[in-house]
């Protein structure tokens, strides 16, 4: 009777080994991945090594490495030196994190950086529309210089018709002088 438990229990033992042996073939890739990331990460690589966190946060939910995947994807994606830097994706990690992690201090720091992280999105749209105010600003100053420059042109082209003008109206009164001299000294 033992013999037959012990027949029962092989495929359920090689049953359970080959489970495990795919979750441990999915451990060893995402702590392949992170080994990558945080090599990127540590080489100032940040795009690349945001795009390797996220893939071990998007695809490999079940491994032990996923928080920390998790938290170092949303701490890039809101970093202000990463060139792949996107706020609502930081917050997004930042809340799957906060849903992972049970530290009451992490859970604190997290939730002080989201109401931060809020606070910079407002800041960024307020700058950005400030931006969009001076470059407006800008364009309108621009054209009324150049306005003024074509009307200052045009007003030293009317001087100068004025000024050529009026030598030709003293030219017209002196031979207008002339003329009528001439014909008072003709008239008997």
């Amino acid at each position: 009777m033992p013999r037959n438990i012990a027949w029962l229990l092989v495929p359920l033992f090689l049953y359970g080994c080959s489970s495990t042996g795919m979750v441990g073939e999915l451990e060893i890739q995402a702590q392949q991945h992170m080994l990558i990331a945080d090599t990127l990460e540590r080489a100032s690589a940040l795009p690349k090594a945001t795009r390797e966190y996220l893939l071990v946060a998007e695809h490999f939910p079940s491994t032990s490495v996923y928080p920390k995947a998790v938290r170092k994807a949303a701490i890039l994606l809101g970093s202000t030196s990463n060139p792949a830097a996107n706020d609502s994706a930081s917050l997004f990690w930042l809340e799957k994190y906060l849903s992972l992690t049970s530290s009451p201090d992490d859970k604190e720091l997290i939730r002080m950086y989201l109401a931060m992280a809020d606070r910079m999105t407002d800041l960024r749209d307020s700058l950005r529309r400030q931006a969009e105010q001076v470059d407006s600003l800008q364009a309108l100053a621009h054209r009324q210089t150049t306005e003024a420059a074509s009307r200052a042109h045009r007003l030293q082209e009317l001087e100068a018709e004025l000024q050529q003008v009026s030598t030709e109206l003293k030219k017209l009164k002196e031979i207008d002088i002339r003329t009528s001299r001439g014909r008072d000294r003709n008239k008997p």
